[in-house]
């Protein structure tokens, strides 16, 4: 009657493999409190534009470098819209990405106007040479040398 007892008091083994379960793992999703996809979206489109802008740099297209330009403008616009906390961390090393290209384009840039700069110089420098040399003949710097002759 003892033994009866003792297993009318203890649960069915499928309830007991229940109460040993540890509970169940519940994902921490609170990564996505902070996210905020629209601002990765422009920052990535952002970024997109700034590798654009290397390239158009690079092979001087300068028509198409202002349309980069106008299209961050926009962006910028769009992003001033958001609070300091609207930006993921990954927003925020995206931004640091963003500053380093731009930097780096701003050198780009740099480099060819001092070219484009040495350049006018020098063609400068040539048309004076070249206004010496017309006055030498006896022209002036407002009719042709063939002029005088016609």
């Amino acid at each position: 009657i003892l033994l009866q007892a003792k297993t009318l008091l203890l649960p069915p083994p499928q309830l007991q493999l229940l109460k040993h379960r540890p509970p169940p793992i519940q994902p921490d999703f609170h990564w996505l409190d902070n996210m905020n996809p629209s601002t990765t979206i422009l920052l990535e489109e952002w970024m997109r534009l700034a590798h654009q802008e290397s390239a158009a740099i690079a092979a001087s297209e300068w028509l198409e470098l202002n349309d980069l330009l106008d299209q961050k403008d926009r962006i910028k616009l769009l992003l001033e819209d958001y609070a300091d906390d609207d930006f993921s961390e990954s927003d925020r090393q995206l931004v640091g990405n963003i500053i380093s290209v731009t930097q780096q384009n701003q050198i780009q840039l740099q480099t060819e106007i001092d070219s484009v700069s040495e350049q006018i110089q020098q063609n400068n420098k040539s048309l004076t040479t070249m206004r010496q040399v017309n006055r030498t003949y006896g022209g002036t710097d407002q009719s042709s040398f063939w002029h005088s002759y016609s």
